[in-house]
């Protein structure tokens, strides 16, 4: 898959590449941007802004490889020891696939330059395939820069797509946890009447009607004396 966007700067023209494979016949997913504007400031220095700006042309390029089978990638042991480590005090992460990501950029007839990590944290937008996507699961996108892991949490309320904010170039992995929320009947069960309160009026009620049979039995032991 891949998508071409046009961006003005100043007199000057970005174009934003970004394409997407799969490793497998499962397709890739689609993958965005949501801000262009704040992606361009957090690719390009002061100066190759400045350059842009009065009318040089640019180029950024994002590449996204897709794994279904996440222990495929070299950094599968070091990002799973994190999940694992994430999952004692978040929950239980479930492991979804795994995405391997580069960029490089260029600015007028300069060289192309690899990108490790932005300049500051950009919305990326992942597209969540259909054999993952669950309205009860929660979902997270851990990522790997050179052997350092950081957990995002999607912010996004559509459950078909994973929305971070993230600056780093490399290697990720699409996580998720079940959340099995109740249902609304089981929800007015615990936000009614409470089973302890029902107990209690059940024994006033049983009370009651022994004092009343009592009383007649009294009131007849009367009339036949």
């Amino acid at each position: 898959m891949r998508d071409t966007t046009q961006i003005t700067y100043g007199d000057g023209i970005v174009s934003v590449e970004l394409t997407s494979d799969s490793t497998s016949d499962i397709p890739a997913p689609a993958i965005r941007f949501g801000d262009y504007e704040q992606l361009l400031e957090s690719c390009f220095t002061r100066k190759e802004l400045d350059e842009i700006y009065r009318g040089d042309h640019a180029s950024l390029t994002f590449s996204f490889v897709m794994s279904d089978d996440p222990k495929e990638i070299d950094e599968y042991e070091t990002i799973s020891t994190a999940v694992r480590r994430a999952s004692k005090s978040l929950g239980k992460l479930n492991e979804g696939f795994a995405l391997k990501m580069k960029a490089v950029k260029s600015v007028g007839s300069g060289e192309e330059l690899p990108l490790d990590n932005l300049i500051r944290n950009v919305e990326l937008q992942i597209e969540i395939p259909l054999y993952l996507a669950r309205e009860d699961r929660d979902y997270y996108l851990i990522t790997d820069s050179l052997g350092a892991c950081k957990i995002y949490e999607d912010y996004d309320v559509d459950a078909d797509t994973l929305s971070v904010n993230t600056g780093t170039v490399g290697t990720s992995m699409l996580l998720y946890m079940e959340t099995f929320r109740e249902s609304p009947v089981a929800d007015t069960g615990r936000d009614g009447i409470k089973p302890q309160f029902v107990f209690c009026g059940l024994i006033i009620a049983l009370l009651a009607l022994w004092q009343y049979i009592t009383g007649i039995r009294r009131h007849k032991l009367k009339e036949q004396r």
